[in-house]
């Protein structure tokens, strides 16, 4: 069955630095666990770490430890989440492109999973008015808080004033200091936040990033509003997914880079 065919309706299962990914056909499950300190995928009813099932256009988790939360990151998000914990079973999955990570620490702990792409489950009737101007300064300079967040799934600092002028003159846009936090004041106001007597300029970035991210204000594809070069961005080619995957704003400190096994039992 090839995930290129609209018809299939299949989840894809890889570990790091393996090929092929394993295939989960539509109503089928596969279980995970860890074999000689490596995480492989199979049939074998030794891996006991939990189960995955396969239902159209989703996929469910169990967790079948005794002990030990998982956690599926979505990977194309900024900072969506679900938590698996331990005895949970049949939790429902809605992200295309995820992390599973089943333990904290170095070591073989995570891998991802590929679902099919989502049908719309009904027809926008083109009504409404966006909230924000998209072509706006304003806007870009929303877009540069949300950058680091949106290619590290969440997990990166909200920029500084003085990093966002820098990120917007690396796309060619000369903005200061002030004129952002210009923007960034207008932009409490329009969302609708009123800040807390006291509360510093660093709350107002995280609350307008928190907002925006959301409720989908800011989306991966609103990154062509800044073009340029971004710190850290691998150049090259390769699978868009993968890219997506591993652009990261700041560079990350965790130094993942994890080896699996896969195996069909």
């Amino acid at each position: 069955m090839s995930r290129a065919d609209p018809a299939a309706r299949s989840v894809l299962i890889c570990l790091a630095g393996r090929s092929p990914a394993l295939e989960l056909p539509d109503g089928d499950s596969v279980r995970f666990g860890w074999r000689a300190g490596e995480i492989t995928v199979g049939t074998d009813r030794a891996l006991t770490a939990g189960r995955i099932d396969a239902f159209g256009d989703y996929w469910l988790m169990s967790n079948c430890g005794a002990a030990g939360t998982y956690c599926v990151e979505n990977l194309e998000g900024a900072g969506e989440y679900v938590k698996v914990r331990a005895g949970r079973a049949g939790v429902p999955i809605p992200f295309e492109l995820s992390r599973v990570t089943l333990t904290v620490g170095a070591g073989s702990n995570s891998f991802t999973v590929y679902a099919p792409e989502r049908r719309p489950a009904v027809e926008p009737d083109g009504g409404g008015i966006p909230l924000l101007d998209e072509e706006s300064r304003y806007f870009q300079v929303l877009v540069c808080l949300c950058e680091p967040r949106l290619r590290d799934c969440g997990a990166a600092a909200v920029p500084t004033p003085a990093q966002v002028a820098a990120r917007l003159s690396a796309a060619g846009v000369q903005l200061g200091r002030s004129a952002v936090n210009y923007h960034i004041d207008y932009l409490v106001k329009k969302l609708g936040t009123a800040a807390p007597r006291g509360m510093t300029r660093a709350w107002k970035r995280d609350t307008v990033v928190t907002l925006a991210l959301k409720f989908d204000l800011v989306r991966p594809e609103h990154l062509d509003r800044i073009p340029g070069r971004v710190p850290g961005r691998p150049a090259g080619g390769g699978d868009p997914a993968a890219r997506l995957a591993a652009q990261v704003w700041p560079p990350r400190s965790d130094g993942a880079g994890l080896t699996a096994r896969a195996s069909t039992g």
